[in-house]
């Protein structure tokens, strides 16, 4: 299946009937699958923080189940052409402004950007249409109180809307026990369940399902989010023409009040992100320059200041560097050539100056940061990411000398050159492996 790129989150470009071929195809080969239904929140998450997006990207299967999805996916479809570094700000700006208001006076346009919208809350009678028609059981897990037990007996029935969808449906069980409790695999497991759905809610259930479908015997394991509220009749689900105007934001607001920060952040900060992301795509990649200090088959690593406000650019990222350990790394001066500007980085970073120049890298390692308002407004932080050179030094001097500079880096360590993957912060494993390839 084909995966569409939505500000680094994959979604499989298919149809409702498409997905429910693939499904059971998986199944009657003994696939295990998780399939996710991303809407806004998912790609609102997954653009403020690349843990959740990675985590996201390990679905089998993901559908878009929301207008934000498309619009995003519509939105970062169109070119930007201005040169200049303002006028892009404002042709960004302004191509938020009509794909926005598409939504309501141009739909077609906006839902061509993928095939089709599949609606989770819909998409649990179609799975459960799918078991009871294939000899499949399905077993509930989320919700508060008695949801999930109303929820699985009205599943049970196979009438929505008033019509029969199926007949003889095995519910395999329901549970209502919070995600920390660790019996839920060996309940789930017990039953022999073939499909789970999950309803704990927008990227909590998502980290159980990736967390834990190791360990479960099942066959396919979905988040249905708020499902089991509407199926329940615990809360009023919006109307076809509210669905189709893509307003289930408006509904939920209108009939939850109290999400308010959870709608905000699905719109308004789905559109601020996605535009950050945008503009960030147009920025061009840092020179940088990678210092590789070697000594009696060790290599020279030190660890970043956690709490120097240059290393992260979000408040949220700020606990990725309590640990983080690389090799010293710094941007290059215009008309300095590689070397010079390896050896000044090991002076400024390390206080190292006896160093006996090896060689320069014939490769190069490219990574994009994490797009921040702190880079898209500081013009010595507008850059998409970096294009790293590594330059190979051996260290001639004393140790006496190290000296780092503590705004920085922190602490300083010697390692075996075949441990530099194991001691080295997972972020850098890319650039270690160049390093290590270059120096077997």
């Amino acid at each position: 299946m084909d995966k569409a790129d939505v500000g680094g989150l994959k979604v499989d470009a298919i149809t409702k009937q498409e997905l429910l071929t693939s499904i059971l195809r998986r199944i009657a080969v003994n696939q295990k699958t998780w399939v996710t239904t991303v809407y806004s929140e998912f790609l609102y998450a997954g653009l403020r923080d690349p843990k959740i997006m990675g985590m996201l990207n390990k679905a089998d299967i993901a559908v878009a189940d929301g207008i934000g999805i498309f619009w995003a996916r519509k939105y970062l479809s169109l070119p930007l052409k201005q040169k200049n570094y303002w006028l892009m700000i404002l042709q960004a700006l302004w191509q938020i402004k009509y794909s926005l208001a598409a939504i309501i006076f141009r739909p077609r346009w906006i839902k061509s950007a993928l095939p089709e919208k599949i609606v989770g809350a819909d998409l649990v009678w179609d799975l459960a249409k799918l078991a009871a028609e294939n000899n499949l059981s399905i077993y509930l897990l989320g919700g508060f109180g008695d949801t999930p037990k109303i929820a699985a007996e009205k599943i049970h029935l196979g009438i929505t809307h008033g019509r029969e969808l199926y007949q003889d449906l095995k519910i395999a069980g329901w549970s209502n026990k919070n995600p920390g409790d660790p019996s839920i695999v060996d309940d789930i497991n017990r039953t022999q369940a073939d499909i789970l759905l999950v309803a704990y809610g927008p990227i909590k259930q998502e980290k159980w399902i990736s967390h834990t479908l190791d360990k479960l015997d099942i066959k396919l394991a979905i988040g249905v989010g708020g499902s089991f509220d509407y199926i329940a009749g615990k809360k009023p689900a919006p109307p076809k023409f509210i669905r189709y105007a893509g307003l289930e934001w408006l509904w939920r607001f209108m009939t939850q009040p109290y999400r308010f920060k959870r709608i905000i952040k699905a719109t308004f900060g789905l559109a601020a992100e996605t535009f950050l992301y945008k503009l960030c795509q147009y920025l061009p990649y840092r020179k940088n320059v990678v210092v590789a200090i070697t000594k009696d088959q060790k290599i020279f690593i030190a660890q970043r200041n956690p709490n120097d406000k240059k290393t992260y650019a979000r408040k949220a990222e700020k606990d990725k560097y309590l640990n983080y350990w690389q090799l010293p790394q710094g941007g290059i001066d215009a008309g300095e050539d590689l070397t010079k500007a390896a050896a000044r980085e090991a002076m400024e970073e390390a206080g190292i100056k006896n160093l006996k120049f090896v060689k320069i890298s014939s490769r190069t390692n490219t990574y994009d940061f994490t797009p921040s308002w702190q880079r898209l407004f500081d013009k010595a932080y507008r850059y998409r990411g970096q294009t790293q050179n590594i330059v190979y030094f051996e260290f001639v001097g004393d140790e006496k000398e190290i000296n780092l500079d503590k705004e920085e880096l922190i602490n300083f360590k010697w390692v075996y050159i075949g441990e530099l993957l194991t001691a080295i912060h997972p972020e850098r494993l890319p650039l270690a492996k160049i390093v290590m390839e270059d120096l077997a």
